[in-house]
């Protein structure tokens, strides 16, 4: 049987993505979690070890370090993913550095990722994707400046999304949250920027893949 556990913070993305692990071959998710405490408890006290540990990058850079760690202190053999929607590349080359073997990204197909684990071979990736990781996997980088998965965005522009995803318009925005529909519009302007979006749908699903905001 090949074994994996899996950390993701969404219950609907951790189950169907558990799903569809388990419809490849002799493949069975031994535990999945949605914390970082039980999970590393779970590393550190299996007498075995999984064949693939799966991370959501949904997570802070530190903390999946650590949980990293643990794992190559209790295995050699188990490979281990980061999930990830390849929005924080500094993050996922520092976690390279620290011991991550592989990188799935969630805007690429699926596909078998057991024989990609057992053969040591590279997941899918585009090739500029690829290419930014693969030469900035050595280099050093400041873990203050990192900023992985630290939210960016203040209270009032988590709210101004929130409003947005109401399939609200601007106005009806404003008189909500008891704004100006210039101070609006700001809010719109800052997170476009921090997001790096250039259109209202894109901001609010952005957010929602981030945690930053939740329906």
């Amino acid at each position: 049987m090949f074994s994996v556990i899996y950390l993701e913070q969404k219950v609907l993305n951790r189950n169907a993505f558990s799903l569809a692990i388990e419809q490849q071959a002799d493949c069975k998710v031994i535990y999945k979690c949605g914390d970082i405490q039980p999970f590393l408890n779970f590393v550190q006290e299996q007498p075995t070890h999984p064949n693939l540990c799966i991370l959501s990058d949904c997570f802070h850079y530190a903390q999946l370090t650590i949980i990293i760690k643990a794992i190559k202190s209790k295995s050699k053999h188990a490979y281990i993913l980061l999930k990830s929607d390849s929005k924080f590349m500094k993050g996922i080359c520092f976690l390279l550095k620290n011991g991550l073997d592989g990188v799935f990204f969630t805007d690429e197909p699926i596909i078998d990722f057991k024989n990609c684990v057992l053969n040591r071979t590279r997941f899918k990736m585009s090739a500029d994707k690829l290419k930014l990781i693969t030469t900035n996997k050595m280099s050093e980088f400041d873990i203050k400046t990192l900023q992985y998965n630290q939210t960016p965005l203040t209270n009032n522009e988590i709210e101004f999304i929130q409003a947005c995803a109401k399939d609200q318009s601007y106005e009806e925005v404003a008189k909500e949250l008891q704004k100006s529909v210039n101070t609006i519009y700001g809010y719109r302007d800052r997170i476009f920027k921090k997001l790096q979006v250039k259109q209202r749908t894109a901001m609010v699903m952005t957010a929602l893949k981030r945690n930053y905001i939740d329906l």
